[in-house]
């Protein structure tokens, strides 16, 4: 059996419920319960190609600005969706604690900021969306470049959400981009004991919640020794919840990693890049050895 897991499938159980909110209409209650808890807030819906990439931004006349994707919410109701208020509420309580620690620059705020892979394709998409909404001005992400096509952004993930942290967030707080990846870095350290690694013979998957996965290659010096391959590490990151990892000295393996990631990166909701990358001097780089290998072969 090959140790790349297939991905894992939708919900069987949400079709025992006769007519759920279908996403548009989940996330016009949500922006109504945005709009009665804060009358003065401006209020953008954003519909994507799914469910992953709907999101709902808003800002206050006092600086505070919040972006949440609604994937997580939307599956959250769809598993008991006689409870949308709940959801909600759940939503609001987490917002308004993060507007009051932002007020404080609690050191409890900071805990929350968690790093995530996306792709310069996602940043594209999400600028046009934010332009076409009017927002201008009120850029809602911090987009780093990290490799290849893979550019990496933060997070607020509370026990109750998870919403993007925007550029004039991260400033009140007094957090330049070193000291932001530091304390991002910092923080996802935190997981390190609950990452799982699965497989054995040069071929690897790391395993952690479903969220973070492909984020733990940026501790890859935290665990590398408790893999062994032939030569440089190699990654598959094609999805939010899938990092394979092989030797580039392995050739028949990394023909397989190349095309797990083709169908992941295709086929999941949580996609991120199809193409390879190397661990090399302390960061990623893209790997472009399998193209080599073909040539020669």
């Amino acid at each position: 059996m090959s140790f790349f897991s297939k991905l894992f499938g939708g919900r069987q159980d949400v079709a025992q419920h006769a007519e759920p909110m279908d996403l548009v209409v989940f996330a016009e209650r949500y922006a109504q319960a945005i709009r009665a808890a804060w009358p003065e807030a401006e209020v953008a819906i954003s519909h994507g190609a799914g469910a992953a990439d709907a999101r709902i931004d808003w800002r206050l006349p006092d600086g505070f600005q919040a972006t949440h994707f609604l994937g997580n919410s939307y599956q959250r109701y769809l598993d008991a969706p006689d409870r949308p208020e709940a959801v909600f509420a759940e939503q609001i309580a987490s917002a308004r604690e993060l507007q009051l620690g932002i007020g404080r620059g609690s050191d409890a705020a900071r805990a929350t900021i968690l790093p995530v892979l996306k792709t310069r394709g996602w940043h594209e998409i999400a600028l046009q969306q934010t332009r076409s909404m009017g927002m201008r001005n009120a850029m809602p992400f911090i987009v780093e470049p990290l490799a290849g096509d893979l550019v990496l952004t933060y997070v607020e993930d509370s026990p109750d959400s998870m919403s993007y942290l925007s550029p004039a967030e991260a400033e009140r707080r007094g957090l330049d981009a070193q000291a932001l990846r530091s304390q991002a870095l910092e923080n996802l350290t935190r997981f390190l004991p609950e990452l799982e690694l699965q497989g054995g013979g040069g071929r690897y998957a790391a395993r952690l919640d479903r969220n973070y996965d492909a984020s733990m290659v940026l501790l890859f010096e935290h665990w590398r020794d408790r893999i062994e391959i032939r030569g440089e590490p190699v990654f598959a990151i094609a999805a939010r919840d899938e990092l394979m990892i092989c030797g580039s000295e392995d050739a028949d393996s990394l023909a397989s990693l190349q095309g797990v990631a083709d169908e992941i990166a295709q086929s999941s909701a949580y996609n991120l890049s199809p193409r390879l990358y190397v661990h090399r001097d302390g960061r990623l780089h893209e790997f472009a050895g399998v193209e080599a290998l073909s040539d020669s072969g």
